[in-house]
């Protein structure tokens, strides 16, 4: 059974209050605010209280209408929305299906540059028979274009005369959200206020907030304990225990969405070896990192975590995965019908870019000496890290994954033989026809049956090992903020339920 942790507040009955403002913490700056271009992670967070899509999540990642009121499926390549009716965008003028149109097709036209221009490759046309009616259609089957529009990263609508008129939207933000942007001050902050257009009755409840950047992480835990911020997130698990201390401060808790891997490079050495890869499997102890550098806030995971739902596998069935529990003879075993019987010596290059990062590795070195592999461990900068993994320079290398509306997100791009995305050149017949049958099958049962047998794939031929899930940030706010809602996937658009006691 996967068990989602439920926010509980002491206010839950109380009726929200209209007014105030909050700070919130932040820790990176955005990079360009323009929603089809900026490819920063931290860029969402400031434009997401500014636009909207067709479609969300709620907090426990389910899609709802937003921009749509409602959607069907005539056929497998058709889909039809309804928009609500007397949406205005942030400079007056009502958005209309032309406006969605113009969004997805400059997505989509290589000019524009877009990171997502992938994503709607399947999407051939966007009809708009009405004022108030949009019909995307496919060129092939592709299950997971419903939740990319979930996520406003992926999705949101702008208006098109002011692109027309500016270029793109790298400096301003007009869109259709709870919030305005009335100052951007780089590096410093940003100031939003609400939006007395918004289109769900009675939201939001707050004046404005403020999105302070600060890139500190002891920093942002002295501001939530001394209240000069009312909601921000600490990545170190030991900071944030601090502050879960304080009784004045709620730790939200979320469905794991963040992965620790653990790459090979498979076109040379013991490492290109199945049953090497095996080896190291077997020889780690996981619940030792779970326990010691997670603190117990982390969990076993497949290939998807915990947050993927409804196609991860129960925390019971991937204890029993292949290769997942702590086996030292086993390992012995396999590396020696490898031909590695006295081990061998590898590297794993890493980044101190999260604070899991270097102590993980560390572990890693400790188990797999007891088997006779002898791992050292390189430490990069960040940019260079990447770098390297782009240019396939490496052996091993560990860093984490960022959340995916979609489980394909989160495979097929590292793992298909033929991906741009592949650099360990990992190649499997078997992997790559379950990741081309899930790309196509609309079916959801049928989907994920798919996705359970490619868990157990990866299990047994490890073309990367998950070393664990953890969630993404460690959220806290402070218990005076009402009806806010921690997401998975990092997401804050519940402030604009937000209300101050």
């Amino acid at each position: 059974m996967i068990v989602s942790f439920a926010i509980i507040d002491g206010f839950a009955a109380d009726k929200p209050k209209k007014g105030g403002t909050i700070t919130i913490g932040h820790d990176a700056d955005a990079v360009g605010l323009d929603p089809h271009l900026a490819t920063a992670f931290a860029s969402k967070h400031f434009y997401e209280h500014v636009y909207t899509g067709l479609l969300r999540y709620n907090s426990i990642m389910e899609l709802e209408p937003d921009l749509a009121t409602s959607w069907e499926k005539p056929d497998e390549l058709t889909f039809t929305f309804r928009l609500r009716k007397g949406v205005k965008f942030h400079n007056g003028k009502e958005l209309t299906s032309e406006d969605v149109k113009f969004s997805f097709e400059r997505m989509k036209d290589p000019k524009t540059g877009s990171p997502w221009k992938s994503i709607y490759d399947p999407l051939s046309s966007v009809e708009t028979p009405d004022k108030y009616t949009v019909k995307f259609k496919l060129g092939a089957p592709y299950p997971a274009f419903l939740t990319y529009l979930g996520d406003v990263r992926y999705s949101a609508i702008v208006p098109k005369e002011e692109v027309l008129k500016r270029g793109n939207l790298q400096n301003v933000m007009i869109g259709t959200g709870p919030f305005k942007l009335v100052e951007y001050l780089p590096g410093d902050q940003a100031t939003f206020v609400r939006n007395e257009d918004y289109y769900e009755p009675g939201l939001p409840h707050l004046d404005g907030f403020t999105l302070k950047v600060i890139k500190d992480e002891a920093s942002r835990l002295a501001a939530i304990r001394k209240g000069t911020v009312q909601l921000t997130w600490i990545k170190e698990i030991q900071l944030a225990e601090l502050a879960r201390k304080e009784k004045d401060i709620i730790m939200a808790k979320t469905l794991p969405s963040r992965h620790l891997h653990f790459f090979f490079d498979h076109t040379k050495g013991p490492l290109s070896k199945m049953k090497v890869r095996q080896a190291i499997a077997s020889a780690l102890d996981r619940k030792e990192f779970i326990d010691t550098i997670l603190l117990e806030q982390g969990v076993l995971s497949t290939c998807i975590p915990p947050s993927t739902v409804p196609y991860v596998l129960s925390e019971e069935e991937t204890k029993k995965l292949p290769f997942y529990k702590q086996d030292l003879e086993l390992s012995k075993k396999l590396l020696k019908e490898a031909g590695y019987a006295d081990g061998f010596e590898f590297t794993i290059r890493t980044s101190t870019h999260s604070p899991d990062y270097v102590p993980a590795a560390q572990i890693i070195q400790s188990h797999l000496a007891k088997v006779g592999i002898k791992a050292k461990i390189e430490q990069l900068e960040w940019g260079v890290l990447l770098k390297a993994f782009r240019a396939n320079d490496f052996e091993s290398m560990i860093f984490a994954s960022v959340w995916f509306p979609d489980p394909d997100g989160y495979v097929y791009g590292w793992i298909h033989s033929k991906s741009m995305l592949n650099v360990g050149g990992f190649k499997s017949d078997r992997i790559d026809h379950l990741l081309e049958l899930q790309r196509k099958t609309m079916d959801l049962k049928k989907r994920i049956e798919i996705w359970r047998d490619l868990q157990v794939a990866m299990a047994e031929e490890i073309p990367m090992i998950w070393v664990y899930a953890m969630p993404q940030r460690n959220e806290m706010y402070r218990s005076n903020l009402m009806g806010y809602h921690a997401m998975p996937n990092t997401s804050r658009i519940y402030v604009r339920q937000v209300s101050l006691k």
